[in-house]
């Protein structure tokens, strides 16, 4: 009987880890993760505001689909129009659980360790939890959790090939506005649209300005003005003076990272909420 509660208890720790899946957290917020993609292991960055699994050519090339005629048409942060392939994964497996029939595209690009991204479109029936101080991704339900602190997402999706989460957020205490929530963007990104800056009562020849080339079309160029605002908020979370991005062209009217929610955060999509836990 011993031997059969301590079997037990080996199987009930295995099936918990199971729904566990290790991160590592790159000096610039960028979350780093595993899972497999039809029986192959690879290391992705989880990016909330990807849209859509995207695996480099290295990695792509040893799975099932070869070649599509599908297409989907994106926009970037920037606005720089990207018509990619299409494709759809038989299986992806990640944190113990398998996900059927995932859509995915490809891009050709070499980063070190990277195989691409993990997205969140496969998550549309199953929430989850990003533990920054225990670097790990934990498959969850939120549908009976009525206690914990909570604030409204809204989704954006593209013919359930692809899924983003947005937020209304408060600048200076006044101006309330829509930002897209992306992960991908590392830690304690906060980008506006270039319009606020008259809309703040800011003078852009204070702010810094950097023009960047686009890495994905060299005739396409973006001005950055780098600067600071009294408080970015929402109901439950308020910073003081942070350091802001403003950038011309955003096709939204903002665009942060979400380490500053909370050190343990829930996101459920079909509950179209975000849970701050810790």
């Amino acid at each position: 009987m011993k031997k059969f509660a301590t079997l037990l208890l080996f199987v009930i720790a295995t099936q918990i880890d199971a729904q566990q899946a290790p991160m590592q957290i790159m000096p610039s917020g960028h979350l780093i993760t595993k899972a497999k993609i039809e029986g192959k292991e690879g290391t992705f960055i989880f990016d909330t505001g990807g849209g859509i699994n995207l695996f480099f050519n290295s990695f792509a090339k040893d799975l099932k689909q070869k070649n599509t005629y599908n297409f989907l048409t994106a926009y970037r942060a920037t606005g720089e129009k990207i018509v990619a392939p299409l494709y759809e994964n038989e299986q992806v497996e990640f944190a113990g659980k398998k996900f059927q029939n995932v859509p995915y595209s490809t891009f050709d690009m070499k980063m070190n360790g990277i195989d691409g991204l993990i997205s969140l479109q496969m998550f549309a029936d199953t929430d989850f939890i990003i533990d920054y101080d225990k670097k790990e991704i934990t498959i969850a339900d939120f549908s009976k959790n009525t206690k914990a602190k909570s604030f409204d997402i809204q989704l954006t999706t593209n013919a359930d090939k692809s899924t983003d989460i947005s937020t209304y957020i408060t600048l200076n205490n006044h101006y309330k506005i829509q930002v897209l929530l992306d992960s991908g963007a590392g830690n304690d990104s906060f980008w506006l649209s270039s319009q606020y800056i008259s809309t703040l009562g800011l003078d852009a020849s204070k702010l810094e300005v950097k023009e960047m080339t686009s890495e994905f079309d060299n005739k396409l160029t973006t001005k950055y003005y780098r600067g600071s605002i009294p408080s970015i908020s929402n109901d439950l979370v308020t910073l003081k003076d942070p350091k802001v991005v403003f950038v011309e062209g955003l096709i939204y009217e903002g665009k942060t990272s979400i380490n500053w929610f909370g050190k343990k955060i829930g996101i459920s999509l079909k509950n179209k909420k975000m849970y701050i836990l810790d």
